[in-house]
């Protein structure tokens, strides 16, 4: 070969590298040697920046077709950050989207929060003009996550199910598949028992495996010892299903289950001071709720001793289970003390409250009656509630839980509006009249309800009337549930039967004070709370009933319960769950 050619072939072979850098930057800048963008395939695979990243990247494009890429990207996260309105304004922003890729990507942005907005008619017919073929096995996972959501809105479960078991035969990421194993079980844990034992799988073995599970722990949960064994067993059945290697989160904790073995406990209550007459209310409970049993009980007067010496004083004596503290402080001081060894039910929480595995949070707290509020607002049909709570901790409390709950019912907030002295309720209430208000649930005492009824009465609007246990009061005479009729609240079970002889006792003993007779119904069931303390912190689901209520363990082991709703009718008070 000449010493010519071979200059050539090297000469050339140098510039390469040149001309794909150059190349590679076209590209991706849409510089020269641009053929075209390339960002389009991005468009493919999953978003794992913020919606905030993506919009920086439009602001930053010179192409227009890249420019609509990122503004794509953003439009879906915005969907997953629930900001549902900006991410329908980033769209109307695109203009002429001429890119089949795009396209495409855009019509599913579209059918999710068409799903979200919970109008599923429209978002059904969006996902069918689609052709699946067409989709990345990204994309595809978003159709049916999409086709999930669309079942979960039409209390669906089984086609929910199906649909994100399809979900999952197209995801590869492992946290992906755990998160959507996660939300298929807590659809099948909260289904309707009748769903689950009679639906055929019909060939799917993905929901036959399911159902299988879900069978598997409703006939065992009630007996958390036995739940174990039925787990496992699920598992060597189904050894191929998805959840046998990645088995919901939610359960995981049952393979460590240790039946709650007690030899001791310490009640920490204020049982002298200005809250001695509630401490020694909560104890009277606590101690009828032990009738004969011979539990060692040691109880400890948090007013005469600090908190901190009560907890070593019980570690000394081999106590390994602590029932208390009430007062909030005193729960502060606790949870900063040397707690090793001990599990402890606290009938209290605070904002210093955290996930600790051997602490749970009991009380009475608003924050149970506003979600059973929101609860049974939406499944009476409300979709615009007014909110009107005190300008306090209750309220603030209790507007915060009810938003929260609406927002994940409806993806909208809920109006709330806030008072400072009772003569406000009414004014605030007119206010809002004039707007599409349905219903309104009022947290306020039985003696300014009267004025809020008559107002509403006078408005001529067929409104809704809820109300929290603060104004269910013993004072509230015929004349007054004749006024209230039609009004609906909530309050704890143990005032269904006014007949009963244990009603009559407690009645007896607190001078039918309401707000006492829910203190010795705590007390109550306190009791049943530490006596099964691992099966309410380690088995998901796993409930007591109670005078206070249906109890079970929520976020962080805070207990929550399932509240009894009453309503005023013809001057009678009738249960209505």
């Amino acid at each position: 070969m000449s010493t010519i050619l071979l200059q050539r072939i090297n000469f050339k072979n140098l510039l390469m590298p040149f001309f794909c850098a150059l190349f590679l930057a076209g590209c991706t800048t849409g510089g020269l040697f641009s053929f075209g963008s390339g960002l389009t395939d991005l468009l493919k695979n999953d978003a794992h920046a913020s919606s905030d990243f993506y919009l920086g990247r439009v602001a930053q494009q010179q192409n227009p077709e890249d420019k609509i890429t990122y503004q794509l990207l953003a439009a879906r996260v915005l969907v997953t950050e629930n900001k549902i309105s900006q991410a329908e304004a980033v769209l109307a922003e695109l203009g002429k989207v001429e890119n089949k890729e795009q396209l495409l990507d855009k019509a599913l942005i579209e059918a999710d929060i068409a799903a979200v907005k919970r109008q599923n008619d429209k978002a059904e017919s969006q996902l069918k003009a689609i052709n699946l073929s067409q989709l990345s096995p990204s994309q595809t996972a978003r159709y049916y996550q999409t086709e999930a959501r669309i079942a979960e809105n039409r209390y669906d479960v089984v086609g929910a199910v199906r649909a994100r078991g399809k979900m999952d035969a197209v995801l590869t990421d492992t946290q992906k598949k755990q998160e959507n194993n996660d939300r298929t079980w807590a659809l099948l844990r909260h289904a309707n028992k009748g769903i689950i034992n009679n639906t055929d799988a019909q060939g799917d073995v993905t929901l036959a495996g399911w159902l299988a599970l879900a069978k598997a722990y409703n006939d065992n949960v009630a007996q958390p010892a036995r739940l174990n064994e039925a787990l496992q067993n699920w598992r060597a059945a189904y050894p191929s299903h998805t959840a046998a290697y990645l088995f919901p989160t939610e359960l995981q904790s049952i393979f460590n289950f240790q039946q709650t073995q007690l030899n001791q406990i310490g009640l920490l209550l204020p049982l002298s001071g200005n809250a001695q007459l509630i401490g020694n209310t909560i104890k009277s409970g606590f101690d009828d709720a032990r009738g004969e049993n011979a539990m060692p009980v040691q109880v400890f007067d948090t007013v005469a001793t600090p908190v901190a010496t009560i907890v070593e004083q019980a570690k000394q004596a081999g106590i390994t289970a602590l029932v208390g503290p009430l007062i909030k402080s005193n729960v502060d001081t606790m949870l900063s003390s040397d707690i090793q060894g001990l599990d402890i039910l606290a009938l209290n929480s605070t904002p210093n409250s955290r996930a600790l595995t051997q602490v749970c949070y009991y009380g009475l707290s608003p924050e149970d009656e506003a979600e059973s509020a929101a609860n049974k607002m939406w499944n009476d049909g409300v979709r615009e509630p007014l909110v009107i709570v005190p300008q306090s901790d209750l309220g603030q409390r209790t507007a915060s839980a009810f938003n929260i709950r609406w927002q994940q019912l409806a993806a909208t907030d809920a109006n709330i509006r806030f008072y400072t002295n009772a003569d406000d309720i009414v004014f605030a209430l007119q206010e809002n009249l004039n707007q599409n208000v349905q219903a309104l649930y009022i947290v306020a005492l039985s003696e300014n309800l009267p004025s809020i009824k008559t107002a509403i009465d006078n408005s001529n609007r067929n409104l809704k009337l809820y109300a929290s246990s603060r104004s269910n009061s013993s004072n509230n005479g015929p004349e007054y549930r004749l006024l209230m009729n039609g009004l609906q609240f909530s309050d704890i079970p143990f005032f269904k039967d006014t007949s009963s002889e244990q009603y009559k006792k407690v009645e007896a003993l607190t001078n039918g004070d309401y707000s006492l007779m829910r203190l010795y119904a705590m007390g109550s069931d306190a009791w049943l709370l530490i006596n099964q303390f691992n099966e309410l912190r380690q088995v998901p689901g796993y409930s007591i009933t109670g005078l206070t209520g249906t109890l079970s363990a929520g976020p962080n082991c805070n207990v929550e319960r399932d509240m009894t709703w009453m309503q005023y009718e013809n001057g009678e008070i009738k249960i209505l769950n």
